[in-house]
């Protein structure tokens, strides 16, 4: 049965009305803004996530810089001082770099004369402070030395603290303190 509008044309009964209530709209309304919330918080959390990931991932290859780096200070053959003293410095930037290269010769001299040989058996790494893409590491590492005036092999433990830094896409040794 159809029924008569005010304006005199026929509407059928039960057909639906055009447009919404009110609380309908603020319903939507409220939905959107808490569906913008919630795009916005994953948002921020994913963004935290990434920048952990990439730290975690950071400090990972520092400690791994820094266990080289003591191994290749703990590993010295008179038979090869001039190589295992360039793979420090390979390992070395800024004034860390510096101050071994300058005294590179001596020590060369010194390990050739005494006829050292030291070899690392295992380090052990800690991250102490870090700071974006540079952090200061604690390295322990054991190793075996001879030398011509004790050949009976004597243990020895290795305690550094290594400024470890960014440098030509890798870390690298800035600075090194023996820690007693």
């Amino acid at each position: 049965m159809a029924q008569t509008r005010v304006d005199g044309s026929p509407r059928s009964v039960g057909a639906p009305r055009v447009g919404m209530s009110r609380t309908g709209r603020v319903v939507v309304a409220a939905l959107a803004v808490v569906c913008l919330v919630l795009a916005g918080v994953s948002g921020v959390l994913l963004w935290q996530l990434r920048q952990a990931v990439v730290q975690e991932s950071e400090q990972r290859d520092a400690l791994a810089a820094a266990r080289e780096t003591a191994t290749n200070l703990a590993t010295v053959d008179h038979t090869t001082a001039e190589s295992d003293v360039q793979r420090v410095l390979d390992g070395a930037t800024g004034e860390f770099h510096d101050e071994f290269a300058s005294s590179a010769d001596s020590f060369v001299s010194v390990v050739k004369d005494t006829e050292v040989t030291t070899v690392a058996e295992d380090a052990d790494a800690a991250i102490e402070t870090w700071d974006g893409d540079r952090g200061v590491v604690l390295v322990q590492v054991r190793s075996t030395v001879t030398n011509r005036v004790e050949p009976q092999e004597k243990t020895r433990v290795w305690r550094l603290r290594l400024t470890m830094e960014q440098s030509d896409g890798s870390y690298r040794t800035s600075a090194l303190e023996y820690v007693r």
